[in-house]
């Protein structure tokens, strides 16, 4: 079965000086709470910002969510020591554009894990290729640490300033969304993204809007994604794990191979011939979807009081 921290679906982006936004945060069902840093956080407010970080590590986990913090990677050693605790799962680093900066990245957090008591390699990493160096540099960054866990676009469009065509599509994002998609399959990290489409930006998205991208993104490959809208929460955990339907028809798939493989014929399913890669996907299908569950069950108990540890 996979681990319950390689199902993160969808991931919410909290303003660390916005106490209301954090207590609504813990109710909206997020398998990550990101406690930003970057984004949403006014220069002259910085440093407010990071006092808040560690007071604030454990309330956000009160919906049995993991907690990430997104760093602004010029000021990296600031916001790196102030967010690393015990209690902490991982960093984003936003705008990650070479390798020596992810392993710059990776030397403070070893350094702040020996002196604060947490586990070696325990805080994970999460690179934003927002840049078109970044996007250039995407296989060297991705693979530059064993601590990176994935890879995302982040907010690509408008940092590389991408110029939309007559329909409105953003005309490079599709070849980037897929790149990205590729190149982490290549390093063996995961994806996160949605697919969205016009007139969408993804952070403001509809519930309605978001739930399609989430499906259509999954169908590509992704795993989860980024969001800033409580709202976006519950679309994003449905259309990144499989429907029923889909369970049935793995479930069909996984048997007629079996049988067809231990009577030494050929499976077919609607007419088509099954290989064992077929077959390999429905089982992660049905693999997948079984950790999905746990993982709602897993924040279920949290919310509850009865919070377990990831198995």
């Amino acid at each position: 079965m996979l681990a319950l921290d390689n199902i993160r679906r969808s991931w919410l982006l909290v303003p660390v000086l916005r106490p209301e936004r954090l207590l609504s945060a813990t109710s909206a069902g997020a398998d990550v709470v990101i406690l930003d840093l970057a984004e949403f956080v006014a220069e002259a407010d910085k440093p407010a910002a990071r006092e808040a970080v560690k007071d604030n590590l454990e309330p956000a986990k009160a919906g049995g969510a993991e907690v990430f913090i997104q760093i602004d990677p010029e000021l990296m050693l600031a916001d790196l020591r102030a967010s690393v605790w015990p209690g902490l799962n991982g960093v984003v680093i936003s705008r990650a554009n070479t390798p020596d900066q992810v392993k710059q990245v990776d030397a403070i957090i070893s350094s702040l894990e020996s002196e604060r008591g947490l586990l070696p390699g325990s805080v994970e990493l999460v690179a934003s290729l927002e840049t078109a160096s970044g996007n250039h540099n995407g296989f060297d960054i991705a693979t530059a640490s064993p601590r990176i866990w994935g890879v995302t676009l982040g907010r690509a469009d408008l940092v590389m300033d991408l110029r939309p065509e007559p329909s409105g599509e953003i005309h490079l994002m599709p070849y980037l969304t897929q790149r990205l998609v590729t190149l982490a399959g290549a390093a063996g990290k995961v994806p996160l993204g949605a697919w969205w489409r016009f007139p969408d930006r993804g952070l403001l998205a509809t519930p309605e809007n978001t739930l399609q991208a989430a499906r259509r993104g999954r169908a590509i490959g992704f795993k989860g994604s980024f969001c800033v809208l409580d709202e976006q929460v519950e679309p994003l955990n449905d259309g990144f794990t499989p429907s029923d339907q889909e369970l049935l028809d793995a479930q069909r798939l996984g048997e007629t191979y079996a049988e067809a493989t231990a009577a030494g014929t050929v499976a077919v399913v609607n007419g088509g011939y099954i290989t064992i890669d077929i077959a390999r996907q429905a089982a992660n299908t049905l693999a997948w979807a079984q950790a999905c569950a746990e993982r709602e069950r897993f924040k279920a108990a949290a919310v509850e009081g009865r919070p377990v540890p990831l198995p």
